[in-house]
């Protein structure tokens, strides 16, 4: 210390002028080497504003906001030259500052993608004669982050880490702990990117780069600009093509569907253990289970069709998902939710969840119509039209399957499900039940049904076939044939049939909506009993199928 005295006095008329300079460019920059937040910066942030609209936007724009380590980069069109660069670094300036004038410096000078940096000057800064605690300054970063998602939601944003620097390497804890934060917080949106700048400002011990550094060993020199720019152009130029990667990857998928493509569109799921939720409250599988239970939709040359209309990504580290808005040929518009997972360069689907758009003003309309009967009774004809689709199962020749746009149905009639008291009947004959190919089959009757249906008590006879009851699998069931009011007008002309399971007591429900046609109602070759004329019902059964169009 006494040699530096001594220095300056033997110098004091020779160094005058280098020390008043020295003087005044301290004056200058101690706001941004102190880390003193909360100051005015009006003026700084007009001319920020003014130089942002002169600037034609013709190219995208890139609006860097934050403290210093922007601010003094001089040469950052230069960095950027694919961009129309915005420099709203502001010396000093943290994180509650970027927060205050958040309309000017982000609304005001209307980024394309926005670079934020802030946090350096936070981590010095005291309050109360304290440094201000982490958990404070991560509470304005969110702020900031909430207030941006909430006002410019497709707007691209990078949070730049902290850097490393000699200067304030006695905060090396402080710094990490902050940045660890900031990465966890910006990983929860998709447009918002933590980029960690440490790896290019150290060495391969974790050592500070010092050469980095102008001479304050607190900002940026040419070199350090250089690497900081290069990083950041980097991950910039890489972001469109990520998210349209992750859409090319739903996009094609939701393709293999239309096109049939099992091994495509099962493929896509991380595992069997994957899950798959449709729009049935019974519709949650694995995806080992949605795959065996899609086989007969995959032997089509569609298996569905749903094309994406809107989609949102959103991430967490490795973990990505989505909502999207679908619009589909036969289910109008829907919804779908996903998760992602990354795995190396290879993108999987973990869970995917499907759901009908329903408008609030016709909810109460539907809630009565999303009864467990009424569901059952949907999928009973959904696995009904299915089975007549399948060439694996189709009664149709190709020629008719081709042609078979599904069954027609009477809306779902819950008068229609009656509560049944059953006689069974001993020592019943054998009988010859007439078919349609004039081949008689052996039944007789079970048992006789009596039930109350639009003021009317009503019977019908419930049969047992010989042939079948030589089957083991069913030696419980029933057959009950029967013809009403609508047989031969809109319902086929030999009437419908339901399959029952052998009651276990004297009382059982009847579904007339689980009604039936014959093979024969839509092709030739078949053998299909005809009704009995003592299973006629004097009234209307408008429940169940419909005769087909050419009948």
């Amino acid at each position: 210390m006494k040699k530096l005295t001594l220095r300056f006095r033997l110098n004091i008329f020779t160094m005058r002028t280098s020390i008043q300079l020295t003087l005044f460019i301290s004056f200058l920059i101690t706001p941004i080497a102190s880390g003193q937040c909360g100051q005015n910066y009006d003026r700084e942030v007009r001319r920020i504003i003014k130089k942002a609209e002169k600037l034609p936007h013709e190219k995208t724009r890139i609006v860097f906001a934050g403290s210093s380590t922007f601010r003094l980069w001089d040469n950052m069109d230069e960095s950027f030259p694919d961009y129309e660069v915005v420099n709203a670094g502001i010396g000093g300036s943290c994180f509650d500052d970027l927060l205050r004038y958040k309309e000017q410096l982000i609304s005001a000078t209307n980024p394309d993608i926005l670079v934020i940096y802030e946090g350096d000057n936070d981590i010095v800064n005291k309050e109360g004669g304290k440094l201000r605690s982490v958990s404070t300054i991560l509470n304005d970063a969110t702020k900031l982050q909430e207030w941006i998602q909430l006002t410019h939601p497709e707007l691209p944003v990078y949070i730049l880490s902290p850097k490393p620097s000699p200067a304030r390497w006695e905060h090396l804890a402080r710094y990490k702990r902050l940045n660890e934060f900031l990465c966890a917080e910006s990983e929860i949106v998709f447009d918002y990117h933590f980029l960690n700048c440490w790896p290019y400002l150290t060495d391969g011990n974790g050592q500070v780069d010092s050469t980095c550094f102008i001479s304050d060993m607190l900002h940026l020199n040419e070199k350090g600009n250089a690497r900081l720019g290069a990083f950041i152009g980097k991950v910039i130029s890489l972001a469109p093509h990520e998210e349209n990667i992750l859409n090319s990857f739903i996009d094609n998928w939701h393709l293999a569907a239309s096109l049939a493509d099992s091994a495509a569109y099962f493929g896509a799921f991380f595992n069997d253990e994957s899950i798959f939720q449709g729009t049935d409250g019974g519709e949650y599988w694995t995806a080992g289970e949605f795959r065996a239970w899609a086989v007969p939709y995959f032997r089509r040359e569609s298996a569905w069709t749903f094309e994406a209309f809107e989609r949102q990504w959103y991430r967490k580290g490795n973990t990505l998902w989505f909502n999207e808005r679908l619009d589909s040929p036969h289910m109008g518009k829907c919804r779908g939710v996903g998760v992602v997972r990354a795995t190396g360069n290879r993108l999987k689907i973990d869970h995917y969840s499907l759901s009908f758009e329903v408008p609030n003003e016709v909810v109460g309309d539907l809630v009565p119509l999303a009864t467990p009967e009424r569901i059952e009774v949907l999928k009973y004809q959904q696995e009904l039209d299915d089975f007549y689709t399948d060439s694996t199962t189709s009664p149709l020749k190709p020629e008719e399957r081709a042609a078979f746009h599904g069954h027609e149905f009477f809306s779902y009639n819950p008068e229609m499900v009656v509560e049944t008291q059953i006689r069974v009947l001993e020592n019943e004959p054998w009988f010859n039940m007439a078919t349609s190919s004039g081949v008689s089959r052996e039944y007789r009757r079970y048992a006789k049904a009596t039930f109350e249906l639009r003021g009317q008590t009503l019977e019908l006879f419930l049969y047992q076939s010989k042939r079948l009851m030589a089957i083991e699998e069913y030696q419980d069931h029933l057959f009950l044939p029967f013809m009403d009011k609508t047989t031969g007008v809109s319902t086929y002309g030999t009437g419908r049939f339901m399959d029952i399971t052998k009651p276990e007591g004297t009382t059982m429900v009847l579904d007339f909506n689980y009604a039936y046609n014959p093979y024969c109602a839509y092709t030739g070759g078949y053998s299909c009993p005809i009704t009995p004329k003592e299973n006629y019902i004097d009234l209307e059964v408008n429940a169940g199928i419909k005769a087909p169009a050419s009948h």
